[in-house]
């Protein structure tokens, strides 16, 4: 349930269905595919995009994470969602900071790979 409240918070739901992707297919792929430092590695990169559009996002989103787990916390839910949320978007703006003295074109190579999302036979290009 964590793989799939993370991929709707990242936004990569939305892109799969705007890819035609399947409800079935989206459910069989994820269900196999535990969460892992490769998914997560991916969703940073998407959030490192993010921030190449709007400077601050990671860090803002990061603040509301970190909100969120600790009322998560008081109130005495499950926390994993959360923790991977803060992690995730840890990993991001470390690499925001380690790349912010990189050129354009390194940046360029930073791009995330879509390949992680090519469960669907339409999205293998």
């Amino acid at each position: 349930m964590t793989v799939f409240q993370l991929l709707h918070w990242n936004g990569s739901l939305k892109a799969l269905r705007e890819r035609k992707c399947s409800r079935q297919e989206v459910i069989s792929y994820y269900s196999q595919h535990p969460l892992d430092e490769c998914m997560r590695s991916h969703m940073a990169l998407d959030w490192i995009t993010k921030e190449r559009k709007m400077p601050g996002a990671v860090s803002q989103e990061l603040q509301v994470a970190l909100r969120e787990l600790e009322e998560a916390r008081k109130a005495g839910r499950e926390l994993r969602f959360y923790k991977e949320k803060k992690e995730i978007l840890s990993l991001a703006l470390s690499q925001v900071y380690c790349n912010s003295g990189t050129t354009s074109e390194d940046k360029e190579e930073m791009e995330p790979d879509p390949k992680w999302l090519a469960l669907c036979p339409n999205l293998i290009h």
